[in-house]
């Protein structure tokens, strides 16, 4: 790339680097999508009638949420669960016969499920020591946690901030129902059934079901747009004086999980999208001066690569290989359900 990792990190005038990229439907501008959905809160009921996420400007234009901050981390995250799992440490969880890796999980180096293995000590202290300002043994455990953040709620209450922000949002929606309706191939009178087993034979599959005003995505009359930005700012407070090491690893890792959510917009049934346009990278200064920024994906591996062999040899850290296999302690977690249960 013309500016390289170091370049970026050390160059104390830009703040973020931001990307913009607007995307369509893959059937094509005239087909509604389906943006996530939430559950209807426990007291109340969903804003304009819908289990989607839709805020209202003051003119009245609809503006609805199809990717989440946290969902687009997940997906950038999982860079690392795959084609770039050699750059980072591997652990995985076991309960039961189910393995996950430690990038696949939620809450990441916070989440329940890897703090009631043997590692749960070693993550309570590195939270700990972050706290105190050394993220080194967080980052020896899982260096994407100081990248897309961790909240440690139940145990340290060591909050993480993310150093990436991404979403995806539709601007001037409308608001679509859809209704269906299923008629079987057999009536009563073929299957043998009496009327009153024919009224309750919706609930087994034969008889007519009708689905009446069902949730039928949004109709985008404006644009949509995928923004994220990396914040230059957040990864500095990983340099030191004499070492720059981590903090370059940490861009070079935020930037390839970005372009790596940026490869597929199959984000679910009844909404995939395709990009629109060129994408936009700018550097963005901290009196708010735009420049563009070119990046060159097979010169930013080549430095990634070069970034993450160099943090790991300083600090002696695993990187890639075969996963450490972390099982879960049935009796750890149902002490972790008590402290909870007894704390609320």
């Amino acid at each position: 790339m013309a500016d390289t990792l170091k370049a970026l990190i050390h160059d104390a005038d830009l703040v973020a680097i931001t990307f913009r990229q607007t995307l369509a439907p893959v059937e094509g501008p005239d087909t509604p999508i389906f943006p996530a959905t939430y559950p209807a809160p426990e007291r109340g009921q969903h804003r304009f009638d819908t289990p989607y996420t839709i805020n209202e400007t003051k003119n009245g234009t609809l503006v609805a949420d199809i990717d989440s901050v946290q969902s687009q981390g997940n997906r950038m995250e999982s860079a690392f669960s795959g084609p770039l799992k050699e750059l980072v440490p591997q652990h995985e969880v076991q309960a039961g016969e189910h393995l996950a890796l430690l990038t696949d999980l939620p809450h990441r180096i916070a989440d329940a499920a890897i703090r009631a293995t043997d590692l749960g000590d070693a993550i309570h202290a590195a939270m700990l020591a972050y706290a105190k300002g050394d993220p080194t043994p967080l980052a020896k455990l899982a260096p994407t946690s100081l990248i897309y953040g961790a909240w440690d709620s139940r145990d340290t209450h060591v909050k993480i901030p993310r150093a990436v922000r991404s979403e995806i949002r539709a601007f001037d929606c409308s608001i679509f129902k859809r209704s269906a309706q299923f008629t079987g191939t057999f009536d009563k009178t073929d299957l043998g059934l009496t009327d009153a087993e024919w009224k309750k034979g919706a609930d087994a599959g034969f008889a007519p079901t009708p689905s009446v005003n069902a949730h039928g995505g949004v109709m985008v009359h404006g644009e949509i747009v995928h923004t994220a930005s990396i914040l230059l700012s957040a990864l500095r407070r990983y340099l030191t004086k004499d070492d720059d090491k981590l903090a370059t690893y940490l861009l070079g890792l935020a930037l390839a999980g970005l372009l790596h959510a940026t490869k597929d917009y199959n984000l679910r049934s009844g909404c995939w999208l395709v990009p629109a346009g060129k994408p936009l990278w700018q550097k963005v200064k901290a009196d708010g001066t735009r420049t563009d920024l070119g990046i060159d994906t097979a010169a930013l591996a080549t430095e990634l690569e070069a970034a993450a062999g160099a943090w790991a040899a300083s600090v002696d850290a695993p990187i890639g290989g075969t996963s450490s296999v972390h099982v879960f302690d049935t009796k750890v977690g149902k002490r972790m359900v008590s402290k909870n249960q007894e704390a609320t």
